[in-house]
């Protein structure tokens, strides 16, 4: 049996968690993709459960605003199309904690993934075509994701 991978998510409002759901349902149903939690990860993938949960317990995490500075897509499977965040302070903060225990190459560029499906970039262009998003979102939590299965069998385990 191989060891779970774990990854840190930022977790979105109940109001913009709402939002955001409704959109990847909305593209999951159109285009056959699996539906997921809306999320930011900050770090991935990570097999220390325990040190996980320590650095999260230090945390006085109070709700924030990022921004976002638009829509793109690429053939990462992981960000077909996305929400690009604006990097601020608490999202280099939070990032930077993880990374200060952690010894892994993770380059975190902030984004809300709306879609994960292999789709034709002229498809993934029409998609952003369609939407219409809020440029600033609330984020109001960190969990600990099991992500060692496909995206289906995702789990919060923190």
């Amino acid at each position: 049996m191989t060891q779970p991978e774990y990854s840190i998510w930022l977790m979105p409002s109940k109001t913009d968690l709402a939002y955001l759901s409704t959109i990847i349902q909305s593209l999951g149903r159109k285009y056959d993709a699996p539906v997921f939690e809306p999320h930011c990860t900050l770090f991935g993938p990570i097999t220390d459960l325990k040190s996980s949960m320590k650095v999260i317990d230090t945390f006085d995490s109070q709700p924030f605003q990022v921004k976002s500075v638009g829509l793109n897509h690429s053939d990462v499977i992981w960000k077909t199309v996305f929400i690009e965040l604006e990097m601020n302070d608490q999202l280099e903060w939070l990032n930077q904690k993880f990374s200060d225990i952690f010894v892994i190459d993770y380059e975190f560029k902030p984004h809300i993934s709306l879609i994960y499906q292999s789709i034709p970039s002229k498809k993934r262009h029409a998609i952003i075509g369609t939407l219409n998003l809020k440029k600033y979102y609330k984020m109001h939590g960190i969990a600990i994701m099991d992500t060692s299965q496909s995206v289906e069998g995702w789990k919060k385990v923190y």
